[in-house]
């Protein structure tokens, strides 16, 4: 049996290149058949190898060749579901120019004779929120109490709070507390017009007044004006 000539299997694991052998010593097909090629060379003929033995080993043989095709098949699958993936990706992104997106984030640019919005997500009960207009740097820039908002999603339109403020990008916070003062949970969405599209690495990224906004950030695709 292989176990036999295991010495003579390790020999040829470490022969060099030669010997066909792979990286690291994993056996492949072509090294299970040489072992296979010497062990019937080498027998005792006084002594040869029974029927059942030498079936036994052509079996082995043919489990280790499916193998190696199961797991050469199972990579390329992969790598065609990866290049078919970032196919789409791609695709999805070029075809969002010029349109307007809704995005897991919470910036917002503000045009020129364009009057800016943004749309949140009230949590709780609702409650008393005021927002707060933040510059690149962190910095707070304006402020403007919006009175009671109720539960679920919101389209604002800022007024006090970016009054005399110059175009550009910028963030936004929205503070709400219940009837008690506690804070209320808030989800902040980045509102934009897509004016091009970066291909990288990571995957396409969107830009948006200035800022990058990755492909998957998009929650979905707003209608201008609504």
């Amino acid at each position: 049996m292989i176990s036999d000539v295991g010495g003579m299997g390790m020999a040829m694991a470490g022969a060099g290149p030669e010997s066909g052998s792979r990286v690291g010593g994993a056996m492949g097909k072509e090294e299970f058949l040489q072992l296979l090629v010497a062990q019937l060379s080498n027998q005792d003929p006084l002594n040869p190898m029974q029927a059942e033995e030498f079936a036994s080993q052509l079996a082995q043989f043919a489990q280790v060749e499916q193998l190696i095709e199961l797991n050469e098949t199972g990579q390329a699958g992969l790598a065609a579901t990866e290049a078919l993936a970032q196919a789409q990706n791609h695709a999805t992104a070029a075809q969002l120019l010029g349109k307007e997106i809704l995005a897991t984030g919470d910036g917002m640019t503000l045009q020129e004779d364009v009057a800016p919005r943004i749309t949140v997500g009230v949590g709780g009960q609702g409650g008393a929120a005021t927002l707060v207009i933040l510059d690149a740097g962190g910095v707070e820039v304006g402020r403007e109490s919006l009175g009671f908002l109720a539960p679920g999603r919101h389209d604002l339109e800022p007024a006090a709070a970016v009054e005399g403020l110059p175009p550009g990008p910028y963030r936004y916070r929205l503070e709400v507390q219940d009837a008690d003062g506690a804070p209320v949970q808030v989800q902040s969405f980045t509102r934009a017009l897509v004016e091009g599209v970066r291909f990288g690495s990571a995957g396409p990224v969107l830009l948006v007044g200035g800022e990058e906004i990755p492909l998957g950030s998009v929650m979905e695709i707003v209608e201008p004006g609504r």
